[in-house]
């Protein structure tokens, strides 16, 4: 599996990250010896990188990755976690913050973790419903951070990378994380690509090329658009089963109705299936560290594992995809 550095940290991570958050499904609710079978053939094919969180599963994600892991003897492995605020929670941050991150510590059965991301989303103002900060709210978050990454509780820490595309731009700015996550897909490929002002979605403009010039790590996410990109409204029985689109239609279905437009990749045999041509769009992006994919059981990660060692899609089937996102 090809290597990238993740930023400036000096990491190295896999193209191809493995998810573990609630969509797939894997790390929150299959059976022991399918996770322990997946994580072992990760890290088997050199994909290294666990992203978690404390939201997925309730923290059922972090207690399945840290003991697996341990299980497993594997002692050099990347683990990502995350810390979201809510209710309350916005009256302290720094001590909600601190605390969350010993929590996760605990679940992860680890004395440290090697990064550690915000999960709410940005926003120019803090809107507490809808589990926004604002750019301001992150001075504390930050604060926080620092604290841990001294205590030796966190190597590196990184933002949410969704939200309002400004006020992303302006915390990366302001606060010049180590990494951050980014919606990247082919329905929206923006946070890696200029495109026209029709495009009928957030434009993150180029938020990954921008990142990638400052040395800020980059993580893709919904890689898949939570599974749209497979074409199929079917889900797997661990997956989550009501997918909320990000930066993409307002349904799922209407997500998947515009997967007909990439079949021509199929039909000019450029790829075997969707699926292959979403994993292998995103590491054709050389600017993004690693992808995310979140799968439902071992067959699903095997597959995804071997369409990302078939490498980039080629030049032509990108220029393709491109034009047909600026043409929406």
């Amino acid at each position: 599996m090809e290597l990238r550095n993740f930023g400036s940290t000096g990491l190295t991570m896999p193209v191809l990250g493995f998810g573990c958050g609630t969509v797939g499904g894997l790390m929150v609710r299959a059976e022991h010896k399918e996770m322990l079978k997946s994580v072992e053939y990760a890290i088997d094919a050199g994909i290294n990188y666990f992203d978690s969180a404390r939201m997925y599963g309730d923290g059922l994600s972090e207690i399945h990755v840290g003991a697996i892991l341990r299980e497993l003897g594997v002692s050099d492995a990347l683990v990502g976690t995350k810390v979201r605020l809510s209710g309350s929670e916005f009256n302290n941050i720094e001590a909600t913050v601190s605390t969350q991150i010993e929590n996760s510590l605990r679940r992860l059965g680890s004395e440290t973790v090697d990064i550690v991301y915000t999960h709410n989303t940005v926003g120019k103002e803090r809107k507490i419903d809808d589990g926004q900060v604002s750019v301001e709210d992150l001075e504390h978050v930050v604060i926080a951070f620092e604290k841990a990454v001294k205590s030796g509780k966190i190597r590196y820490w990184g933002f949410n990378g969704l939200g309002e595309t400004n006020a992303i731009k302006s915390a990366v700015n302001l606060y010049s994380p180590s990494g951050i996550h980014t919606c990247y897909n082919m329905l929206n490929p923006t946070s890696g690509y200029s495109v026209n002002n029709t495009f009928p979605y957030q434009n993150y403009h180029e938020l990954i090329t921008e990142c990638t010039k400052k040395g800020i790590g980059t993580v893709g996410i919904r890689i898949l658009a939570g599974g749209a990109l497979s074409g199929s409204t079917n889900r797997h029985p661990l997956a989550l089963q009501d997918v909320a689109p990000i930066a993409t239609g307002d349904t799922y279905q209407e997500d998947v109705d515009r997967t007909a437009a990439y079949k021509f990749l199929i039909s000019e045999s450029f790829v075997d299936n969707l699926v292959e041509a979403s994993i292998r769009f995103a590491i054709s992006n050389t600017n993004l560290s690693t992808a995310l994919i979140g799968l439902s059981n071992f067959d699903q990660f095997q597959k995804a594992v071997d369409f990302a060692n078939k490498g980039p899609l080629p030049a032509e089937a990108l220029d393709k995809i491109i034009k047909l996102c600026s043409a929406a």
